[in-house]
């Protein structure tokens, strides 16, 4: 793994965050030196606590070599609950043109599922939803509705921002910002009505997988310098090792794009191969133009099993074309059909764990679910729960969806 050779060359790799604790994944603690998480709730922590623990180990710190520290921020993250300061102060910002009332309707009376217009806080599925979530609006009604998430959000950008700048404050206090190499990124984005679905990073569209990646390298990084070119974020760890100097391990996917940092000409990957397992169980194929979309498992919604979008000429995913394009599809089906053998069939091949998701269903508490998202979410509940709503039309299309009596 990435900090565990980063070890084996020498270097105290440092973390601070509650990610291992939040999401019960404590193999992400491996390879750190000094991991951090423990300091933290593991919840829903401020970035104010994040840098109450971070600000003095840079202090006494930042003067050493060989150091990586990894700081990790949930504040962009859902419930988006930024301190009220930052909502006020990007209030007056530009808004996105997109999403007017219409659509907002549209989508609110067609789709249905948990983080859609109509159903962004459906109490089947959470009890004590009202205690656990205070104050978050329980549907996007209108575009009032949708600006108070997008406010929510945008304050938490704002948030994290100026808590990024206390760290490198400290940086030039300790004389060392010409020597430590920046990096910022994210694990997703939001989905922002993609597939009728808002605000979260539930499907596979393009909104949950295009992410952010902001690098300043002294004395390799040039400032303004933006390419656009399709990369993974498993390509960035052999571009650092690129930058220093070092081989990246054979068994590793990524591929260096160090040529851009240098200034050089790199076209980026043709195309990227990304999915999602949470809610839903898709995959998708992004190439320069466009979005391809296979839904393997629906969940609780009523998306299409086939997806494909211009996103030149669509850039928010509105117009299905799969049935226009039936060439584009066998297209970019190959390219995803091609992509999981080179992964799961011939020597060194692996078992697909979207396998394991597809033939796994939860069964405790008489299906429903007591935490965390999962693709058999009780769908049976959901169903009455659409009936008590007087939408008896979707919860006869869930039920011939998922098989169950009508």
């Amino acid at each position: 793994m990435w900090m565990r050779y980063l070890q084996e060359q020498g270097w105290n790799t440092v973390s601070f965050s509650g990610f291992a604790q939040r999401h019960l994944s404590w193999w992400f603690a491996a390879g750190f030196t000094e991991f951090r998480g423990n300091k933290l709730p593991g919840g829903s922590e401020s970035a104010d606590e994040v840098n109450a623990l971070v600000e003095p180990w840079l202090r006494e710190n930042a003067a050493d070599d060989d150091w990586f520290l990894h700081v990790n921020y949930w504040d962009v993250h859902f419930p988006y609950d930024a301190p009220k300061e930052y909502r006020r102060r990007i209030q007056n910002g530009a808004e996105p043109a997109f999403l007017d009332d219409a659509t907002i309707r549209r989508d609110h009376d067609h789709f249905y599922g948990p983080h859609t217009a109509r159903d962004w806080r459906p109490e089947a599925l959470y009890p004590g939803i009202t205690e656990a979530w205070p104050g978050i609006r329980p549907a996007i009604r209108d575009r009032d509705d949708f600006m108070y998430f997008c406010d929510g959000h945008d304050a938490g950008i704002a948030y994290v921002d100026e808590c990024v700048g206390r760290l490198l404050a400290i940086l030039d206090e300790q004389g060392v910002t010409e020597e430590t190499a920046i990096i910022i990124a994210a694990d997703h984005s939001e989905t922002i009505g993609e597939q009728g679905i808002y605000w979260a990073h539930v499907n596979a569209s393009e909104g949950t997988a295009h992410i952010p990646l902001i690098i300043r390298w002294p004395g390799v990084t040039r400032p303004g310098t933006v390419n656009d070119g399709l990369l993974y974020h498993l390509d960035l760890p052999p571009t650092m090792l690129d930058l220093l100097g070092q081989d990246a391990p054979s068994g590793w996917s990524g591929e260096s794009f160090a040529p851009t940092l240098r200034g050089k000409e790199w076209p980026g990957r043709d195309h990227l191969i990304w999915g999602m397992g949470i809610w839903t169980a898709q995959r998708a194929v992004r190439t320069r133009r466009h979005l391809f979309i296979r839904t393997l498992h629906a969940g609780l919604y009523n998306i299409d099993r086939l997806n494909l979008f211009d996103l030149e000429q669509d850039p928010w995913q509105r117009h299905n074309l799969a049935g226009e394009c039936p060439d584009l599809v066998a297209a970019h089906d190959h390219l995803l059909s091609e992509w999981w053998h080179s992964h799961c069939t011939g020597p060194g091949s692996v078992r697909d764990p979207m396998v394991d998701l597809l033939q796994s269903s939860f069964r405790a508490n008489g299906g429903r679910r007591s935490s965390g998202p999962d693709i058999d979410f009780g769908a049976e509940h959901f169903v009455a729960y659409l009936r008590e709503q007087g939408r008896p039309e979707q919860a006869d299309d869930l039920s011939r969806r998922r098989g169950l009596p009508i």
